[in-house]
């Protein structure tokens, strides 16, 4: 289903990753064909970054890694509100083939609701566990949109409101970064940011109505039900997600990066949503979400992959084959990883294991 929308202007709009190819890239990056880094890659360890983004191309990686019930859950719950409340949502240029801006034709929650949950209807779950989360998750989106509501309604979301802003930061001031950029699409940005982030009367309370500033960074995040055990009656059991009581730290590094890009001027928060609840996270409850605790995460993202740049410069002279190879001979493949292997088809996970001598 395409949302309704125009572009705003005929003006060409930069594109951060096309922007990166036209720049002259180090010598391993334009032999492996990458060309950035994003906040996704730091949650996963080494070696499967190396498999899934150096390995793997894109275009294998849409084709061939499966996405899954919960997944598609939280896309809906982030589709239906921004054709709620955006002004402007970031996508795909059909003709241009570039992200640009385009103007959001705003609808109500009902009319959304109905026409974005057709799309999990559409998906074909990857097996039958994952057939039984659909399922549940089908009958739990309209809570979780309910209570991600309530959260984006404390936090006054006002006109005018961006979706999906598409960034990429690249030497920032301050910091000991990677030589590719970094890149990220922001959930929420909204109004015009007239305040700078650490004031101490604005942030006395950042989340109510009354305080509330012009501009603000929002990333949203849901929680869904975990399976449970299959009852007596064939039926399968659920375990409800509670809201979290601390913020996740992968959760906090990507919020951090698009802080960076407004130079952690705007506050920024962090948005969970469930079944059962919503939980806010920002400045005043979560020392990561502070001025001083985004620059130390952000420096911790670029240590890591300015160590695996430094891993692929050293074998730069050698072949895009070797260069992985060699690479990999230098990491631990760390199968027993409790996620970052999680649903790789039998025939890659195969291939990840020859790459690493262990089959």
């Amino acid at each position: 289903m395409i949302i309704k929308s125009t572009t705003q202007n005929d003006l060409p709009v930069s594109d951060p990753l096309q922007e990166a190819l036209q720049n002259t890239l180090p010598l391993f990056a334009q032999k492996l064909k990458i060309n950035h880094f994003s906040p996704t890659q730091f949650s996963i360890p080494d070696a499967a970054w190396l498999f899934k983004y150096v390995w793997m191309d894109q275009k294998m990686r849409r084709e061939l890694l499966p996405s899954n019930a919960a997944m598609e859950a939280g896309k809906i719950v982030g589709e239906v509100l921004a054709r709620i409340y955006a002004d402007t949502i970031y996508k795909l240029h059909p003709t241009t083939k570039k992200v640009a801006p385009t103007t959001n034709d705003k609808i109500t929650k009902d009319a959304a609701l109905q026409e974005e949950l057709e799309k999990l209807k559409e998906y074909t779950p990857t097996d039958e566990k994952d057939s039984d989360k659909k399922q549940k998750y089908l009958e739990e989106i309209p809570e979780v949109l309910n209570h991600a509501l309530s959260g984006l309604k404390e936090l006054a979301v006002a006109s005018p409101v961006t979706c999906e802003r598409q960034i990429s930061i690249q030497s920032p001031s301050g910091f000991l970064s990677s030589l590719l950029p970094t890149v990220g699409r922001i959930d929420f940005d909204y109004g015009i940011n007239k305040h700078v982030f650490g004031d101490p009367h604005l942030e006395s309370s950042p989340t109510s109505q009354a305080d509330a500033f012009p501009h603000k960074i929002i990333e949203l995040k849901t929680k869904w039900s975990r399976l449970g055990k299959v009852k007596k009656d064939g039926n399968r059991s659920f375990l409800v997600s509670s809201v979290p009581v601390t913020a996740s730290f992968n959760h906090v590094v990507q919020v951090a990066t698009y802080a960076a890009h407004f130079d952690f001027k705007v506050p920024a928060y962090l948005l969970y949503a469930t079944k059962d609840g919503y939980k806010i996270f920002d400045s005043t409850n979560c020392h990561h979400l502070t001025v001083d605790g985004m620059k130390k995460n952000l420096q911790i993202m670029f240590n890591t992959f300015r160590r695996r740049e430094k891993i692929l410069a050293l074998h730069e002279h050698l072949t895009r084959e070797e260069i992985i190879e060699e690479a990999a001979a230098m990491m631990d493949m760390n199968l027993d990883h409790p996620f970052a292997w999680n649903g790789m088809p039998d025939e890659l996970l195969k291939e990840a294991k020859l790459l690493w001598k262990l089959s």
